[in-house]
């Protein structure tokens, strides 16, 4: 069962949230003062009793040695509470007090009178009503025999109704303060919560855009916070759906014009033979079987790249001596660089052990491509040189061909599918656009790296590392 605060929106929380963290701060504050006036108040109360109680014992003692009893001093509390009474029944009149020397003597200031407790040496109450143990006390020693005990009320009694209606009014005007300043935050904490949540509104219609298929839509960025980081996170990820949404496109229509090519010829030699204009000789026959061979490759080259997309791509590892594997690839292709009058150069340092885990098989496609490559793309005469080093704990192999070269922006695009250095999409050179890409998805799967950069012999150079250590 979802809990009804999710069913509101962000601002909303955010408010809520606001609002009932100052009202736990206006509630926390009371208690603090409660606490405050507990612990604080009472305990001075507390310690000013004691040191005064001292002072009482004192004098206490001096007139019980004069009177040896506490008689004249109950005869004094009673005329003192017989006054209060008849004073409390004839407010309008005025009645003198009674005369109390000794008790003045004792305490002279009122804030005492009403609290002062007399027991005697049985700790039985003379004067005042209270419990001796919960008390404060202090005996009134005579020729060094305790004679009775002199003691005061407990501050919290005294001031227990006094405090609920002082605590009451102060909780009165704390209350209306605290209301009024609820209001304030609340007037001002709503106009917050729409500002904090305005990104993430932003941010959500962005996305339900996307969602849409408007790959266009990107939000303005402010500041350096993190929301900020989502919004900057959010048009990097717009942008590379816009980016793999043309990529795909063109895909689409890559691959449709490479097939279309071999199908349409197909297509019109099958048509011209059915019709009588194209004899059906071994060497029409063959022309089909080559166009047949060429789409074959397309399709097959297609495959490889998307079953790398998909990780089902598998390579055989084994422990694998590359300088090894390229000379098989040089070899296999030294005649057909010698047709096409390219000269073709392998430098291979003998000392280097060039030994690591490797797919021989896709090593051998990947060295195989590249050199086409350059068969394919090189002016005759021409040349092709393969160096294969070893630095640090990578193996790096550079192939380095003649003109023609490539320019910044061609240079760094040649590893996309379809791709070609030649703006039209002439099949002259033999090319289906699809070598570089397959080459680089070899290097990926062997976690390795390649980059284009211009040949010093002024065409184009493909450098190839390999690590000698490979991680899964």
């Amino acid at each position: 069962m979802k809990h009804p605060f999710n069913y509101f929106q962000i601002k909303h929380k955010l408010f809520a949230i606001f609002v009932l963290s100052n009202v736990l701060v206006i509630v926390s504050m009371w208690q603090v003062f409660q606490w405050s006036f507990d612990k604080g108040f009472v305990s001075y109360a507390t310690e000013r009793d004691t040191a005064f109680i001292q002072q009482m014992s004192t004098r206490t003692a001096s007139l019980y040695e004069d009177y040896h009893s506490w008689n004249f001093l109950v005869h004094e509390s009673n005329l003192e509470r017989e006054w209060r009474a008849y004073k409390l029944k004839h407010m309008k009149e005025y009645t003198a007090p009674p005369e109390t020397p000794n008790l003045d003597l004792i305490y002279p200031s009122q804030y005492y009178r009403t609290r002062f407790l007399l027991f005697n040496e049985d700790q039985k109450a003379i004067i005042g009503k209270g419990h001796f143990k919960k008390v404060i006390t202090e005996p009134v020693v005579v020729n060094d025999t305790i004679v009775g005990y002199v003691g005061l009320k407990s501050m919290r009694e005294l001031v227990q109704d006094q405090t609920l209606r002082f605590l009451r009014q102060q909780g009165e005007a704390f209350l209306l303060i605290s209301a009024f300043m609820l209001i304030i935050a609340a007037l001002l904490t709503w106009p917050l919560a729409q500002w904090l949540s305005t990104p993430i509104c932003y941010m959500r219609r962005a996305t339900r855009k996307l969602a849409a298929g408007d790959f266009d839509a990107r939000l303005k960025i402010k500041g350096h916070d993190e929301l900020s980081d989502l919004g900057r996170d959010f048009n990097h990820l717009a942008k590379t759906l816009d980016k793999t949404r043309k990529a795909r496109k063109r895909w689409v229509a890559d691959t449709a014009h490479e097939l279309r090519t071999p199908v349409a010829i197909l297509r019109g030699e099958i048509e011209a033979m059915q019709d009588g204009i194209i004899k059906v000789t071994p060497e029409s026959l063959n022309s089909l079987l080559q166009e047949t061979i060429h789409m074959c490759r397309i399709i097959d080259d297609l495959n490889q790249l998307s079953m790398h997309d998909m990780g089902s791509l598998s390579y055989q590892m084994e422990p694998a001596d590359i300088d090894e594997v390229l000379e098989d690839t040089v070899q296999s292709m030294t005649r057909t660089f010698n047709d096409a009058n390219i000269k073709l150069k392998l430098n291979i340092n003998k000392k280097a052990d060039y030994e690591l885990m490797a797919d021989t098989d896709r090593l051998f496609q990947l060295f195989s491509n590249l050199m086409n490559n350059s068969l394919k793309y090189t002016d005759a005469p021409g040349s092709l040189t393969i160096t294969l080093t070893k630095v640090a704990d990578v193996i790096e192999v550079c192939f380095e061909d003649s003109s023609p070269g490539v320019n910044e922006e061609d240079k760094e695009r040649i590893f996309e599918q379809f791709y070609r250095v030649e703006n039209s999409r002439n099949r002259e050179t033999g090319g289906r656009g699809l070598g570089l890409a397959i080459c680089k998805q070899i290097i990926d799967g062997h976690n390795g790296n390649m980059l284009a950069y211009h040949s010093p012999q002024g065409g184009l150079g493909i450098r190839i590392t390999l690590p000698l250590n490979q991680q899964d």
